[in-house]
């Protein structure tokens, strides 16, 4: 009798198609609904069903755009199922009769509207529609009394849709992982306190309950340790143990699959810019508060060496958000002090670790100023200003991100279809999302926790609340 998958289904699709909001539901015949503010909103139906006794179903669902997380849309979706009852209009359950005063609406109509008796049946209407005399639209908007041509029963269901990011932990594999190095470690820390020391072993020091967060996840069975890992660890079919070898301080759980959608190309707004190919320096004439909000840049071709300036003005440095789009293979990268980049790449990604440079700082970024220019910049992670996004082939293909010695490199990368291999002395801070992950040798990753507030590109949508309405 109710449907709100459908809606949330759409939500997902609009977001998967790389389409807004405000384009993707009419496409797809939805129409354009009252909403409270801020909106829009879109509904579809009543949609109509007979059942084999000739009783009628009736269904409407509408989704609103109600708040944003991090710059991006949450949309509230309401579904409304009626249907028709036989028999004689009565009920002997209510156990207070129409027109007695309740205390218990939530809006300034009065509610002897209509009955207010037990919950069995505060969703049935004999006369009148009952939700509308007293909440309107749920929200106290177009309070009305109308009549019913039947007595109906009616269900009516909440669900709230929230952004899932694509960043939400350490280290996230949906192939194979094969790490860290003989002679590294997998650990965490949280860089609001300051650059990365190593104190997982050292229950004394006050930054130890940061460092025990290095989680690996596989999709597969396919898990090989080398060095200690300071986390928890999850396969999917695997024989992981704390026997044998493996040296993991956390829990172990073979039996947790998952699945990572593949990584759509950006929409492009209105009026990016096209730098050339190749060695290429952006210079930004302007900061965003936000990354919903960027300066946006397409690269149609091969970058072999990108520069990212801060934008400065009256002798200070603003926090820059830029967005780049490299339509090739990208290679070295340099951004600047204030500078926190999206760079997303549909080729291959290869790179000695001291030519990914990062100059911002892990802790305080002193001295880089909001775009308001009021205050400095609150953000505190260097790794999460450099973030690394994978566009997934269309063909199916594995992408490949190649990381060598020597210098160690501060970014995250989310390419969940792309296999990475880090060689050599590398120590990589930040956090990964991949399809197979190996680093040999005295590779080492070390995990910010900070990152997960400033990687927020949404990859799906997830439902945050379900309520069914019993008013």
């Amino acid at each position: 009798m109710n449907d709100p998958i459908a809606a949330f289904a759409e939500i997902r699709h609009a977001l998967n198609s790389s389409s807004t909001f405000s384009t993707a539901f009419p496409a797809d015949g939805w129409s354009v609904a009252s909403a409270p503010t801020p909106g829009p909103a879109y509904s579809k139906g009543p949609i109509t069903v007979h059942s084999a006794d000739n009783r009628v179903q009736q269904f409407t669902v509408t989704v609103d755009r109600f708040t944003t997380a991090n710059s991006f849309d949450c949309y509230r979706i309401r579904s409304v199922g009626t249907a028709t009852m036989q028999g004689l209009r009565r009920t002997g359950m209510d156990d207070r009769l129409l027109g007695q005063s309740d205390s218990s609406s939530h809006f300034t109509n009065p509610s002897n509207l209509r009955g207010v008796g037990d919950s069995l049946v505060r969703k049935i209407d004999f006369n009148y529609d009952h939700f509308l005399a007293t909440y309107g639209d749920g929200d106290g908007n177009g309070v009305q009394l109308a009549t019913v041509s039947s007595p109906q029963m009616t269900r009516r269901i909440e669900t709230i849709a929230v952004p899932q990011w694509a960043i939400i932990g350490a280290l996230k594999a949906t192939g194979s992982f094969d790490g860290p190095g003989a002679s590294g470690v997998v650990d965490s820390y949280d860089s609001k306190n300051g650059a990365y020391t190593f104190v997982a072993n050292n229950p004394a020091s006050p930054l130890y309950s940061y460092s025990r967060s290095g989680d690996v996840s596989v999709a597969t069975s396919s898990f090989n340790e080398g060095g200690p890992i300071y986390g928890n660890v999850t396969t999917n079919g695997g024989n992981v143990t704390n026997s044998g070898g493996y040296s993991i301080s956390g829990t172990i759980d073979n039996n947790v699959p998952f699945s990572i959608p593949p990584l759509l190309q950006p929409p492009y707004p209105t009026g990016y810019t096209s730098p050339g190919s190749g060695n290429t320096t952006i210079s930004p004439g302007q900061a965003w508060a936000t990354s919903g909000n960027p300066n946006f840049y397409v690269i149609n071709g091969n970058s072999s060496n990108l520069t990212v300036n801060a934008y400065a003005n009256g002798g200070k440095t603003y926090e820059t958000h830029v967005t780049v789009v490299v339509n090739g293979n990208l290679g070295n990268v340099t951004i600047a002090k204030g500078v926190v980049a999206q760079i997303y790449f549909t080729g291959n990604f290869s790179a000695k670790a001291n030519a990914l440079v990062n100059n911002n700082v892990d802790g305080t970024w002193s001295g880089i100023y909001q775009a308001n220019g009021a205050t400095t910049s609150a953000l505190v992670s260097r790794a999460g200003a450099l973030q690394f996004y994978g566009i997934s082939p269309t063909d199916g293909s594995y992408q490949s991100i190649n990381i060598s010695p020597p210098g160690n490199l501060w970014c995250t990368i989310y390419a969940p279809n792309a296999n990475i291999n880090l060689t050599g002395t590398p120590d990589w801070y930040g956090a990964v999302v991949c399809h197979n992950f190996s680093g040999n040798g005295n590779t080492g990753f070390h995990y910010d926790m900070e990152t997960n507030a400033l990687t927020t590109i949404p990859i799906d949508y997830q439902l945050a609340s379900y309520i069914e309405d019993i008013r």
